[in-house]
């Protein structure tokens, strides 16, 4: 077979898987946004993978309110920050460009990690918050 071919192929194939994880991360994100505060949910990780995983959520155009209009990032940010008693970060979207640029081997982006969890089936964005 034609090995740019298959390059092709991988590198599609590894699109959609990655498409895949986005939209499931932005449906977990919305079951996120639907909970109370008072039922003490606390995120776990960083406040730089919140805000990337939240953005990859709020770019797949899947987060609406009860009249479909997408909500905006600012608005998906201060919901779950106050769900998961996370403190605002002063630049929301800085914050979350920072871990879309991280790269190397100690420091993979979250969706990168997302992507290979979901891989092996261990958990999603709920491996992260605890109460």
């Amino acid at each position: 077979m034609n090995n740019n071919f298959m390059k092709n192929t991988m590198a599609t194939d590894e699109q959609k898987m990655r498409r895949e994880a986005q939209d499931k991360l932005a449906n977990e994100v919305k079951g996120l946004l639907s909970h109370e505060e008072q039922e003490g949910l606390r995120w776990k990780g960083t406040s730089v993978d919140l805000m990337e995983a939240l953005h990859v959520a709020y770019e797949t155009g899947l987060l609406q309110d009860e009249d479909g209009i997408c909500l905006s990032f600012n608005n998906i940010v201060r919901r779950a920050c106050r769900l998961l008693h996370v403190v605002v970060p002063r630049n929301p979207y800085e914050t979350a460009a920072r871990g879309s640029r991280r790269k190397g081997l100690q420091m993979n982006s979250y969706m990168t990690r997302y992507v290979r969890r979901n891989r092996g089936n261990r958990g999603g964005l709920w491996v992260e918050i605890g109460s």
